[in-house]
């Protein structure tokens, strides 16, 4: 029997724009975390729908233990955070998403009867729960993301909408620390911190013969943003100073010419080994055979695939922005380098190679312990 810590069952309804297609939509990003969030809800003792916007085309999965209806919009597959309120046609799409989505709740609402909404994020699931706050009377939760507060906080007329959607919501969280502090900035409301995760499915784990020497990984966008030009400098440095160790990537986005083209060169080639978008199965199988995970990102809130790496038992270098300096310092799960300083980002692959990451263990345990989806969704549920 599900455990709800005897708690009466509620009917919780999920709104959320990043929700996988499939375990294997691996471009669904932070909406594997609200694919796990959701089972650990169900899991717990209550009903949990979700209700998103459709992505076409692509092959659609049914979860077990969740109901979960796409509704139609103009936008297809387009990622929310990259389109731009200006541009009519997303302008467009973004009205389509709102109309839509009111229609597809209202809907569920008189047949299913919710006690509680959970908004993922502001923008715009956290606006299609406040006006079915506002028809229904139903309390919501906001959990926001980064781009809602440092991307459509932006935008005057979004920036309005953001604030009164937090002021509206019964709860509201941030992923990030230093997101929650611009969120109560911009709301004039608490907005305290609530940390995001995901199951990783440990069975899917298959062997790599990967050749002898110090492994990094690096698992994100590529894109300046992250920091992947900076990323390669390192390792290029890294190479020259004939250090053994290889550097394996996976991901896609504007830079992957770029990074490609560089993996080729002869400064790189053989020790920069560059890979697609990773699905689950390679997230697992190389963060076990890999010996350390790299992020060196440009700007950052708290990446998934950072409590990915802590729950894998993996050390951490990362750059001192967003949440992650304050984070793994706190622990010693790892160490922290200068943004944008391939340098200094060099000297802490020679460290971790050079026996650093066992010094880490204790710390990546510790901190991990703070990433448990189950332990996050039951503190959520106690607060409600």
């Amino acid at each position: 029997m599900p455990d709800n810590g005897g708690a009466a069952p509620k009917k919780i309804c999920v709104i959320t724009s990043s929700f996988p297609l499939n375990p294997e939509d691996a471009r669904a990003a932070a909406g594997l975390f609200v694919l796990d969030f959701s089972r650990a809800l169900a899991e717990l003792g209550h009903k949990v729908t979700v209700v998103t916007p459709d992505k076409i085309p692509g092959r659609k999965e049914n979860f077990p233990g969740l109901s979960v209806h796409w509704f139609p919009w103009m936008g297809g597959r387009k990622v929310l955070a990259a389109m731009k309120p200006y541009n009519p046609i997303d302008a467009l799409a973004f009205l389509s998403l709102f109309r839509r989505g009111a229609r597809c709740l209202d809907a569920l609402a008189k047949e299913e009867g919710f006690d509680h909404v959970m908004a993922m994020w502001a923008v715009p699931a956290g606006y299609l729960a406040m006006g079915l706050k506002k028809r229904h009377g139903i309390p919501y939760t906001t959990w926001c993301l980064g781009s809602d507060i440092w991307t459509y906080g932006r935008y005057p007329i979004l920036k309005g909408m953001v604030k009164r959607v937090i002021n509206e919501s019964g709860l509201v969280f941030a992923d990030g620390l230093k997101l929650a502090e611009d969120a109560s900035k911009l709301s004039g409301r608490p907005c305290p911190f609530m940390a995001s995760s995901r199951r990783l499915d440990c069975s899917l784990i298959r062997p790599l013969d990967l050749p002898a020497g110090y492994r990094f990984l690096f698992i994100g966008r590529y894109a300046r943003v992250k920091g992947v030009d900076i990323l390669l400098d390192a390792m290029e440095e890294y190479a020259g100073l004939g250090k053994d160790g290889r550097l394996y990537m996976f991901g896609g986005g504007p830079l992957a010419g770029l990074v490609q083209e560089r993996a080729a060169g002869k400064a790189l080639q053989g020790r920069v080994i560059v890979g697609g978008f990773a699905d689950e199965e390679t997230v697992v199988s190389y963060l076990n055979a890999c010996d350390c995970l790299i992020i060196s990102s440009r700007m950052e809130s708290i990446p998934v695939i950072l409590s990915d790496a802590l729950r894998m038992g993996k050390p951490v270098i990362a750059t001192d922005v967003g949440d992650m300096g304050r984070i793994m310092r706190k622990d010693g799960a790892g160490i922290v380098v200068p943004a944008e300083d391939p340098r200094e980002l060099c000297k802490a692959m020679q460290e971790m190679a050079n026996g650093k990451d066992k010094e880490c263990a204790a710390g990546v345990k510790k901190l991990a312990a703070e990433f448990d989806i189950k332990r996050i969704a039951s503190e959520w549920l106690e607060k409600i």
